[in-house]
């Protein structure tokens, strides 16, 4: 089994995901977009290119626009732009995409595909294996768990257990016991485990590192990480994945 990492929109923060990777000698791939997000900062250009000498960087469209909302001429701009201000800021080609929000479709994937670039990752969680490149999905999201740890808007707070909910089907499909249901770690720890055990193609880890931040998960991921390097499996890019050279 091969183990994969994205991280999405290029926070500053992403430079304490890339510590924490390099530490574990693990590949990432790094989604960047220009555009300011959730008003936090964001890398430099020169932090992305010094990022690019370790890491994958990947496009995120300029504005991170949801793309089933423009038109094509729209949408055909947001995405090659985004490959071509990519490829200017590290100096090297840009293959991988990433669809904000996880949004795309027929029409964006054909759009992907004639910017040139060779493959694009979604956000369809609790898959391990893939057939399309251009719709490369994730295993899982680093996120907080089994209890919300955000009630906005004001209706969460009659869903506390939001996020166990939403993936309650996943967890039991994947047979991940209910005593390992109690936090983001030991549920990761166990999915990790099966993937392993079935001899699944990959496990993708996939997050924010600006929700890393604001829901104190950097404990988790550091030790998550940590359990993937003393497994032993290889560690490839998102590139490398969706273009068959893993």
């Amino acid at each position: 089994m091969l183990f994969t990492s994205s991280w999405d929109d290029g926070y500053t923060l992403d430079l304490t995901v890339a510590a924490l990777l390099r530490k574990n000698g693990l590949a990432g791939t790094f989604y960047v977009c220009p555009a300011p997000q959730h008003d936090r900062s964001m890398l430099t250009e020169k932090q992305i290119l010094t990022l690019s000498e370790s890491f994958e960087i990947g496009a995120h469209t300029l504005t991170h626009s949801k793309l089933s909302s423009l038109t094509a001429a729209e949408a055909q701009q947001e995405i090659a732009g985004s490959k071509a201000w990519v490829e200017r800021v590290t100096e090297k080609p840009c293959t991988m995409f990433c669809y904000p929000k996880g949004d795309f479709g027929i029409g964006a994937k054909t759009i992907v595909r004639q910017a040139g670039f060779r493959g694009a990752r979604t956000t369809e969680a609790w898959r391990c294996s893939f057939t399309d490149p251009y719709a490369l999905p994730v295993s899982l999201q680093v996120m907080p768990f089994p209890l919300r740890k955000s009630f906005w808007p004001p209706w969460k707070v009659l869903d506390p257990l939001g996020p166990l909910r939403a993936n309650w089907m996943a967890l039991q499909r994947n047979r991940v016991p209910l005593s390992a249901r109690m936090s983001w770690l030991t549920m990761a720890r166990a999915f990790f485990q099966r993937s392993l055990e079935q001899k699944f193609p990959f496990f993708h880890l996939y997050g924010h590192s600006h929700e890393i931040e604001r829901f104190g998960l950097w404990h988790e991921l550091a030790e998550f990480l940590e359990e993937i390097r003393r497994s032993g499996v290889s560690s490839v890019t998102n590139g490398a994945l969706a273009a068959g050279r893993a």
